[in-house]
């Protein structure tokens, strides 16, 4: 169901849309779905939220939702004591958070630390984490609004290649 409210979303790309179930994780099944936006599109999270819960998630089920990994592009600058993703196109930003999860020396805590170098560089960055909230079983996730600008939990981080 929540591939098919992926779908339903006019900012995804209907044929990027797949859903993977690698097997039993335990007792329970898991998979993951993967999208793209659409050329010039952004996926819009809120909208995002309420397709899902247009599904029915929204109660009496035990199932859930792990993780959402997001990349997005954009300039890293500073707001205050945190550092902002601004996606340009958009009034959209977010606040890039490091994540504490990672083992030190890891690409992944190196990612963070690339993120700090490229403060005010005026270049555009990919970034890709996780959407801060947006995890546990469907109504938990569904009825509380993840926090507004969202936060991404950095794991990645590269340079984008200006076109040539």
């Amino acid at each position: 169901m929540a591939r098919d409210a992926t779908a339903r979303l006019y900012d995804v790309e209907d044929s990027s849309v797949v859903y993977t179930k690698p097997g039993k994780k335990g007792s329970y099944d898991h998979g993951t779905i993967a999208f793209r936006a659409r050329k010039g599109k952004l996926i819009d999270l809120d909208k995002l939220h309420e397709s899902v819960w247009a599904t029915r998630l929204s109660g009496g089920t035990s199932s859930g939702l792990v993780q959402l990994d997001v990349t997005a592009i954009g300039e890293v600058v500073v707001d205050g004591d945190s550092l902002v993703l601004k996606v340009p196109g958009s009034k959209k930003t977010f606040v890039l958070i490091n994540n504490q999860n990672a083992n030190a020396g890891s690409d992944e805590a190196a990612a963070f630390e690339n993120v700090r170098a490229a403060v005010g560089n005026g270049k555009q960055v990919s970034i890709t984490g996780q959407i801060e909230g947006w995890g546990g079983r469907w109504p938990q996730v569904l009825s509380q609004r993840p926090a507004s600008p969202r936060r991404i939990i950095v794991t990645g981080f590269a340079e984008v290649k200006e076109p040539s």
